[in-house]
């Protein structure tokens, strides 16, 4: 089976259903060459990224939430969040980050105490910066000038950031999330923690499609996944949801978006009397 196929496909063949009927496609349905599928039942034709490759129909995903994810129905508004927290996600940044901090705040104190000797006075004797003498930080035998410790404070720029980003990472994996508003007004993607929010805008009315797309990176030898919503503009993020929040969250965001033409849709997920009455 060709590469791509695999990462379309990831837990085998069989698996992948029609966006719009949620029926099996089987494998000689599918033009890899095209990029195309074609459903027996219904005779739509789909792209492979429209594809539901998650080997569970879409009422199963919606009737089987994952854990921290949920929707919120106020009125004629929806909000559908995934939580990513990720023990695995967490783990590796969180080391890395303690390791990595650990040896760069030796430094930063250097420069905070060079910082502080030059522009106000002697440093208190509390003060934890190493290699002080006579309340001044000394370097090459000498204390330490404004010059070379402004040096060494756009020195430290690069290694502060991929610190603080790192931790940044971890605090993410582990209290982060995604969440999706739909709106008439003001429908959002937001990731983020608390009121940290990356948030990306779009018309809900517009929406034209909800796919999964390729990130440009790679992990494990494969392309990341991410779910891509065209409507307006495109708006493309989850890439850090575990595989079964990404397939629950896009189940749900189609339901809503793009309703199937399908009698066991979900009667969990709200219809809004303001999508139905948009123009086709």
């Amino acid at each position: 089976m060709p590469g791509i196929l695999k990462r379309l496909l990831p837990i085998g063949f069989g698996s992948q259903r029609c966006p719009d009927c949620d029926e099996l496609i089987s494998f000689e349905a599918i033009n890899i060459k095209e990029g195309v599928a074609l459903c027996p039942q219904c005779g739509k034709l789909s792209r492979l990224s429209e594809l539901n490759v998650s080997g569970d129909s879409v009422a199963e995903i919606l009737a089987h939430p994952p854990a921290g994810c949920s929707v919120i129905t106020d009125g004629e508004r929806v909000l559908a969040t995934a939580s990513l927290r990720s023990l695995a996600g967490f783990l590796f940044p969180a080391g890395f980050a303690l390791f990595w901090n650990s040896i760069v705040s030796v430094f930063v104190l250097v420069a905070i105490a060079g910082l502080y000797s030059n522009l106000v006075g002697p440093l208190p004797n509390w003060f934890p910066a190493p290699g002080l003498k006579e309340g001044k930080p000394e370097m090459n035998g000498g204390p330490m000038d404004l010059g070379m410790t402004l040096f060494l404070c756009v020195f430290l720029i690069p290694f502060v950031t991929i610190g603080v980003g790192m931790a940044g990472a971890a605090i993410m994996n582990l209290i982060g999330k995604v969440e999706v508003a739909i709106d008439e007004f003001d429908s959002y993607v937001a990731t983020g923690i608390g009121i940290i929010r990356w948030k990306k805008r779009f018309d809900a009315r517009a929406v034209k499609t909800v796919e999964f797309g390729t990130t440009p990176w790679q992990s494990e030898g494969g392309a990341n996944k991410h779910i891509e919503i065209t409507a307006n503009r495109s708006v493309k993020f989850g890439s850090l949801l575990q595989s079964d929040r990404m397939a629950w969250l896009r189940a749900v965001l189609r339901e809503i978006l793009l309703p199937r033409n399908s009698d066991d849709s979900d009667s969990k997920i709200p219809a809004l009397a303001w999508l139905s009455r948009r123009s086709p």
